[in-house]
């Protein structure tokens, strides 16, 4: 009774302003305004004592009145409406008052706008609360997408994954054959280009809990297309695409970027859109996809031309590292091993973490060399002691690959002149030697 009473009070009081203070104008007119000020008090005391049955009324006398008076008008307005209906007894009162939270999302972008989310709103309550109706809220949430921007700049992150989460429910609620699917694959390059562009946004912000959500919501997506994401089913439908648009940029990077990402590398589909979006547009990634694939294929010549040009247009010292230590790679199986040496020795300026790794390579490469550059009659391998310094200096800088490294310093010493026939070849142990051939570099002699 006493809370009934302070409630008159308040509308008294309110209405005494609104009547005097005609510069708060709620509505379309100072009635509007007096009316807005008294229903809103009364709806937000029921409100809060979660009695919605008794604030349904006032809450839609404040949306007539005033519907732009405040967007908290319709977030409580969808909650009085959703306990309303949780509590009706009949399918007809249930299907009333979700009707009604329905169309309180077209009042809302018709006073606050932000179209795309509200959309979205209304396509994630269809989905909960109308389980069955999976075609509508797949169409829903297209429709959010096509008003959301190019980039999905006006749609929140949130529901990008929702929106391929819907599609799937949809195909699989019709049990969609595989020529029925490219909605799904429509529906995640969408999903998966926008939240790319929101991380780029993030990241230029430095807004680390924005990242963090992101990246949940590429995971979200990356789970929702792996039942399909085999190359058998991807080729398929992204071949489809190059063939109808085998110039289109766009097209070429969607491509080249899905099936990077599913390990589909290996495709003629990947070398044939890579191929031709360097030819459209020759990047660092590009140029680099190239030299990999080419290397693959074993045509190490060409691959060794597209790897130096990814280092010479990369602005990144991690990518450049990446280029420079495959080509170098590549340039040891030409059997250019001082070219090979070179671009080794080169890698670390880029990525100093793979320093260890390099002087492993280039030990090989002198271990592998150690009978052709031999003096003596052959008898003195002279790389194996070169090879054993650089295998001793990769062991200490990358303990990682202390056990390979270990390996081939137990090869290079069984190369070694034994005492015994030390003075034949007119050396001595620890005396400095100069190793000829390719390598033309010095060492010291060791014995076993």
């Amino acid at each position: 009774m006493k809370r009934i009473v302070s409630v008159a009070l308040m509308i008294v009081v309110f209405t005494t302003i609104a009547s005097k203070v005609q510069a708060q104008n709620f509505g379309a007119t100072p009635q509007d305004s007096i009316d807005c000020i008294m229903n809103n008090s009364l709806y937000i005391e029921f409100y809060n004592q979660k009695n919605y049955k008794d604030a349904y009324e006032p809450w839609k006398a404040c949306i007539k009145s005033c519907p732009k008076q405040s967007e908290n008008l319709y977030i409580r307005g969808r909650n009085i409406l959703l306990n309303l209906m949780a509590k009706a007894t009949t399918p007809a009162d249930q299907q009333k008052y979700f009707n009604e939270v329905l169309s309180l999302y077209d009042k809302r972008i018709e006073s606050f706008g932000d179209t795309a989310n509200n959309i979205a709103r209304k396509a994630q309550d269809i989905a909960k609360y109308q389980p069955n109706e999976k075609l509508k809220a797949f169409e829903m949430y297209k429709k959010a997408v096509e008003v959301g921007g190019a980039k999905g700049e006006k749609l929140n992150d949130e529901f990008k994954p929702l929106y391929l989460k819907a599609c799937f429910d949809y195909l699989s609620s019709i049990k969609a054959k595989e020529d029925e699917m490219p909605p799904l694959f429509d529906a995640y390059d969408y999903a998966a280009d926008a939240l790319d562009y929101s991380l780029s946004q993030a990241k230029a912000a430095q807004d680390d809990k924005s990242i963090a959500k992101i990246q949940s919501y590429q995971g979200m997506i990356e789970s929702t297309i792996e039942p399909f994401a085999s190359c058998e089913k991807i080729i398929p439908m992204y071949q489809a695409k190059y063939d109808k648009n085998p110039k289109d940029i766009e097209v070429l990077r969607k491509i080249t970027t899905v099936l990077e990402k599913k390990g589909c590398t290996s495709s003629q589909l990947f070398f044939s859109a890579t191929e031709s979006l360097h030819k459209l547009e020759p990047t660092a990634k590009s140029a680099m996809m190239m030299g990999q694939m080419l290397a693959a294929k074993k045509q190490y010549r060409e691959a060794a031309t597209y790897l130096q040009e990814a280092m010479d247009k990369s602005t990144d010292n991690e990518e450049k590292g990446k280029a420079c230590f495959l080509r170098a790679n590549i340039l040891m199986q030409l059997n250019e091993y001082a070219a090979a040496r070179s671009a080794f020795y080169q890698v670390p300026h880029y990525d100093r973490s793979k320093e260890g790794e390099c002087y492993y390579m280039i030990a090989s490469m002198y271990l592998s060399s150690a009978a052709s550059c031999a003096s003596h009659e052959g008898k003195i391998r002279g790389a194996s002691w070169a090879a054993y310094d650089k295998a001793a200096k990769a062991k200490a800088l990358d303990p990682s690959i202390s056990g390979k490294c270990q390996a081939l310093m137990n090869k290079c010493v069984s190369q070694w002149p034994t005492k015994e026939n030390a003075f034949f070849y007119q050396i001595s142990n620890g005396q400095s030697y100069t190793v000829g051939c390719w390598i033309g570099e010095s060492t010291t002699v060791r014995l076993r």
